[in-house]
């Protein structure tokens, strides 16, 4: 990772995913649908896209073969939510390979794990019910998850609010304006009275 790719990443990291989505005229914003499955889970890394058929993992399983640190697994599991794609052991793995989160258009199990672990996962839905691994399914195209179109390698930021895309051929021009706007909204923040005293 080059440094300036290094810098960007830690200045979207402190940015609130609302200010991005502002920089990007509100679009590029997953729907609300998908959202954290524990409190405070944030991430921003790069997207490694997984396509996969509803409930099933195995091209989840290929695609870990293949990531590398600082990757996002943003995954089109077809908004399918009878059946967990991912839970604490996969997670586990991801990590010991740098990933940084998942992003799944789907559901996901083992919460308070996840949780303990401090591992960011996004998700549709939370189900005990367990996965197939049978296919089929295919990694680093693009896919769409939740409204939105990911290319390998955008910039995914998450937080509490949800998810922004950041296309990573705009992604330099989309970080200024977000950090333009962040510092708005901090003045207009300071010049607001505090509450009086009752």
């Amino acid at each position: 990772m080059s440094e300036q790719d290094r810098h960007l990443l830690e200045v979207a990291g402190t940015l609130p995913v609302a200010n991005i989505g502002d920089a990007m005229e509100r679009l590029n914003v997953v729907d609300a649908g998908i959202g954290p499955v524990w409190p405070g889970a944030r991430m921003v890394g790069r997207a490694f896209t997984v396509m996969t058929a509803g409930g099933d993992n195995l091209a989840i399983h290929e695609a870990l073969k293949h990531v590398g640190p600082g990757d996002v697994l943003v995954v089109n599991g077809q908004g399918a939510t009878h059946r967990a794609l991912i839970g604490e052991l996969i997670a586990g793995n991801a990590a010991a390979r740098g990933v940084v989160g998942f992003i799944i258009d789907g559901a996901v199990r083992d919460v308070r794990d996840l949780e303990e672990m401090r591992f960011p996962v996004f998700a549709r839905a939370v189900t005990p019910a367990g996965p197939y691994r049978n296919g089929p399914g295919y990694h680093q195209k693009p896919v769409a998850v939740g409204g939105v179109v990911v290319n390998p390698g955008d910039l995914i930021v998450a937080d509490g609010d949800g998810v922004a895309v950041v296309p990573r051929e705009a992604e330099a021009d989309v970080i200024a304006r977000a950090v333009a706007k962040h510092e708005q909204e901090l003045a207009q923040r300071e010049g607001i009275p505090a509450p009086s005293a009752i």
